[in-house]
């Protein structure tokens, strides 16, 4: 199935090793123009100059941010900033950051080359639908640069562990290469793995996998239509790094990751009062008012725990309307109503995913917004902090918002696998990806630094 390579990393010096939380960025589709301005302020050298260089009014066809990139990442080989391993390594990477009950979480994982695959191959699979807008910011900014400095975020499933247990021991009693701590408090450590019986057990371990995409499905199609686009350029043996993506496999069968909900906010109220609201979602679900005994903070909380703990065994939702006393707790009777407004054309695991029952049941029938309304005025807006959404509904931004429990990672894996699409912002998977730990080449020939 899936064929891994370790690859000649480029890294930051070791002369800015102190550095490095400085010079690293978030992922690209994170990082509002604000946070990117800070970013070039924070270093001169802050990687967000290759991966989200910013536009400038004199751009043209041979000067924009693309070339830029281009000259930043050759001049930063040349002088030292940048350096290239020099052998290949696969990088073990885990991530220690606050959990949302309050705990401490360890995330871990390896980047490494993956073998490029289409879609319909099945070795590779999709959760998430793309967008043109950002494949085509991708594939000029790959195109000019012939790198990738972040990896795609992908899952496996391997109950034995043997991936990670081979890395684990490699690197057990090691001080990290690498050690950064991004704006979250999130702690990153990377390791250079080079023992080529080490890698030899991990390539092992993946030959039977199937690799889940869970961020970067706008990168790995990119990917694919360079690799296209260079094989086009003339004969290829299919070894060449094009034939291959960088990417960050962590096993689904190990306790690190988190994926958060994201919640839904409503901008009008279509003519509705709360009571229709409620009489019509009394069709579809059990409505259990939180009332407006204790303070605010205290009824809020209980609020959102009972939605976590309903979501346990049942698809519950959340619903703040108007600035009002009381929240309501919304608890699907059955699935049949899912199932018949999607006539059923999908399968048992889109049917019964809590972001698609409240699009179907909610948003569309209760609400009554189809899609094309959705689609023209946006009314739906995202939010993926609970008590944040109740704050923007409480200070009048919003009419209400609806809440969801996060998906699940096995419901991610179910949803690939039946070779479905999650509806929008399904999933928003925790913590995020450093930018600028390990750059990738793709195309060795653009650079020559």
């Amino acid at each position: 199935m899936a064929e891994v390579i370790p690859f000649k990393g480029i890294r930051y010096g070791k002369a800015l090793g102190k550095e490095i939380g400085r010079l690293v960025a978030p992922p690209y589709d994170v990082i509002s123009s604000e946070y990117r301005d800070e970013l070039y302020k924070r270093h001169e050298k802050n990687i967000v100059r290759i991966d989200f260089g910013k536009r400038e009014q004199a751009d043209t066809g041979e000067n924009n941010r693309y070339t830029r990139a281009a000259d930043y990442l050759e001049r930063w080989l040349n002088d030292g900033t940048l350096s290239r391993e020099d052998s290949p390594a696969v990088y073990f990477y885990e991530v220690s950051y606050g959990a949302p009950d309050g705990g401490r979480k360890t995330m871990s994982g390896f980047i490494c080359q993956v073998r490029l695959h289409g879609w319909d191959e099945g070795v590779v699979l999709p959760h998430e639908g793309t967008l043109k807008g950002p494949k085509a910011d991708r594939y000029d900014l790959l195109k000019a640069t012939g790198v990738s400095a972040s990896q795609i975020f992908s899952l496996y499933s391997d109950a034995k562990k043997e991936a990670s247990t081979a890395l684990k021991g490699a690197v057990s009693g090691k001080a990290a290469d690498i050690e950064a701590v991004d704006d979250s408090g999130c702690v990153h450590r990377l390791w250079a793995v080079k023992d080529g019986a080490v890698i030899k057990k991990v390539q092992a371990a993946m030959a039977d996998k199937k690799i889940f995409i869970a961020d970067g499905h706008h990168r790995y199609e990119t990917a694919l239509a360079y690799r296209d686009y260079c094989r086009s350029q003339g004969n290829v043996s299919g070894k060449e790094p094009f034939n291959f993506c960088p990417m960050f496999l962590s096993n689904m069968e190990e306790e690190g990751l988190t994926i958060l909900p994201t919640h839904r906010l409503i901008k009008d109220d279509f003519g509705l009062t709360l009571g229709d609201i409620l009489r019509r979602a009394e069709r579809y679900f059990d409505v259990l008012e939180i009332g407006s005994e204790g303070g605010s903070d205290s009824r809020r909380k209980e609020f959102l725990d009972l939605l976590v703990e309903k979501g346990k065994d049942l698809h519950a939702f959340g619903l703040y309307f108007d600035r009002g006393s009381s929240y309501y707790l919304l608890t699907l009777k059955e699935l049949d109503p899912v199932t018949e407004a999607l006539r059923c054309k999908r399968s048992a695991i889109y049917c019964s995913l809590d972001v698609t029952i409240l699009h179907e049941l909610v948003i569309e029938r209760v609400l009554g917004l189809d899609t094309e309304t959705i689609s023209e005025s946006q009314p739906v807006q995202f939010e993926k902090d609970g008590e944040k959404a109740i704050g923007r509904v409480a200070s009048g931004e919003f009419t209400m918002c609806f809440l969801l429990n996060a998906t699940k990672v096995h419901e991610v894996k179910e949803v690939a696998l039946a070779r479905e699409i999650m509806p929008q912002k399904s999933t928003y998977f925790y913590p995020k990806l450093l930018t600028g730990l390990v750059i990738a080449e793709l195309n060795e020939h653009v650079l020559s630094g």
